[in-house]
């Protein structure tokens, strides 16, 4: 048998043989007929020859005399696997092993070391090292291939389970980038319904929606959190659905009825937005938009940083919009005026820090870019 396999048989089969050990024997032989690439390193050429011989019969073989000819080799090559003397003057073949992991796409790759110790201490360094496994010199020949053949198939089996991995990974990715453009449509259309209401708050929700998300830029929150203050600030007012045309358009001043009907559209938001149980988030900005830093806001009359943050943001963004809007009951103001109340407010409507930076932008709004089509003048 073992003469069969010095000739260039790729393997034996013991009579009587079940079925299933032919057809894997099979098999196995038909895979092997695309030869893997082996790198064998060790300083002592007699080694190296005699490692070629015995397993160039199922593997192509490259060599390496130290272990800096060996990192080049991986580099370079990119072999299936790593054969390596544990013992080399100079680069040891700890030190090489650890030196591979290093290299770009070699994190993994299978070493088996090859050693003359023959000692517990040897052998639990090597697999506290990272090695596969290991092979003592002398080896019989049979037993070497097979051990070799064994790493490298539980390597082919690790990358077809991390392919697998992989394209599971990245369908549920690509499942998930639907539903958030999904969500997203979903959240713009809501928006444009709530804006096509009113002919005077046509784009109302997506430009506090603009500054909301310039405040949060600047506030430095992360990419995760911009999208959320935007959808959030995109949908603030979402309870007006529910209001009476007759009173969201109403020219002269509304009656305490009328403004207890508008007031109410922060928790009819609310209510709507709540079910949303993907996106639990989006409620926060209806319920609480209209809350004051003092505490003399509505619906629930929270105070300072009891209102969340997100809400305290589009506050701002909501009522510079107001301000320098055209509205069935008056004209847009002037950005000097929008300035001052927002100014005025620091503290008592508004959480200072944040109209601060809604201050600033308007600073830096020389050609009244921000206010749409009203003029700022």
């Amino acid at each position: 048998m073992t003469e069969a396999v010095r000739l260039g048989a790729l393997d034996f089969i013991r009579k009587p043989a079940l079925p299933e050990t032919l057809i894997r024997s099979v098999r196995d032989a038909l895979s092997a007929r695309e030869k893997e690439t082996i790198l064998a390193v060790d300083d002592e050429p007699m080694n190296l020859m005699a490692t070629e011989e015995i397993f160039g019969i199922r593997y192509h073989i490259r060599t390496a005399s130290s272990g800096e000819e060996a990192l080049r080799e991986v580099e370079e090559r990119k072999p299936e696997l790593v054969l390596l003397d544990l013992h080399m003057p100079g680069m040891d073949g700890l030190e090489v092993m650890a030196r591979i992991r290093e290299i770009e796409g070699c994190e993994n790759l299978p070493v088996v070391f090859l050693t003359a110790d023959d000692d517990a201490d040897t052998e639990a360094e090597i697999f506290k090292a990272g090695a596969m496994d290991f092979i003592r010199k002398p080896f019989v020949m049979q037993v070497a291939l097979q051990r070799i053949r064994h790493v490298l198939e539980l390597k082919h089996l690790q990358d077809s389970m991390q392919e697998e991995v992989d394209r599971k990974t990245e369908a549920i990715t690509e499942n998930n980038r639907k539903i958030q453009n999904l969500s997203k449509q979903v959240i713009l259309a809501l928006a444009g319904t709530i804006d096509a209401k009113d002919p005077y708050t046509k784009g109302h929700s997506s430009r506090v929606a603009d500054y909301a998300l310039e405040m949060a830029k600047r506030m430095n929150k992360s990419e995760r959190e911009q999208t959320e203050i935007y959808s959030i600030a995109l949908l603030h007012d979402v309870g007006k659905i529910g209001i009476p045309l007759s009173i969201i358009n109403k020219p002269g001043r509304l009656t305490p009825e009328e403004y207890e009907e508008i007031k109410s559209h922060t928790l009819r938001g609310y209510d709507i937005l709540k079910t949303i149980s993907e996106l639990p988030e989006l409620s926060v900005g209806a319920r609480w938009h209209h809350e004051r830093y003092d505490g003399n806001g509505y619906p629930d009359r929270k105070a300072g940083e009891d209102i969340p943050e997100v809400a305290r943001i589009i506050c701002v963004a909501d009522c510079y919009d107001a301000m320098s809007s055209d509205r069935s009951y008056r004209k847009a103001l002037p950005q000097r005026m929008v300035r001052s109340e927002i100014e005025n407010g620091r503290g008592t409507q508004f959480d200072p820090d944040i109209a601060r930076i809604m201050l600033k932008m308007i600073d830096e709004d020389t050609d009244y870019k921000m206010r749409g089509d009203t003029d700022g003048k």
